[in-house]
């Protein structure tokens, strides 16, 4: 019986698949703690940059988890109907892939509001 996670330690390949299903829907709600936290020092001194550097920093570390992820999916494709454990592979892959790519729209969604209303608006 082959599993994700060997004897000998962790797959390189398992932990994008894992990075992008488990981390990134976390980073999506670390986003919108740290950026609504931040919301009252970038008022205090009229620094909206800082917000944009929050949800950029959590945007670029989404995509990258999503694109690896992705490229596992794209490897898994061929043999996807081998055996069960390719099949679920290509499973679980493709459900990273779409874990992280619903993360990255949520952030995109959470950092609209910053570019279109002032932090002090009210």
């Amino acid at each position: 019986m082959r599993c994700c996670i060997s004897v000998r330690g962790f797959d390189a390949i398992a932990m994008r698949i894992w990075f992008a299903l488990l981390v990134t829907p976390i980073l999506a709600l670390a986003d919108q703690s740290v950026a609504l936290s931040t919301v009252r020092w970038a008022c205090a001194n009229q620094h909206v940059l800082a917000l944009h550097a929050i949800h950029a920093t959590f945007l670029v570390v989404t995509i990258v988890a999503t694109l690896a992820a992705a490229w596992v999916l794209i490897g898994t494709a061929r043999t996807r109907n081998s055996d069960a454990y390719a099949a679920r592979r290509h499973f679980v892959t493709a459900l990273a892939t779409a874990s992280g790519a619903f993360s990255t729209l949520v952030i995109a969604a959470l950092w609209y509001p910053t570019w279109v209303i002032a932090p002090c608006f009210a």
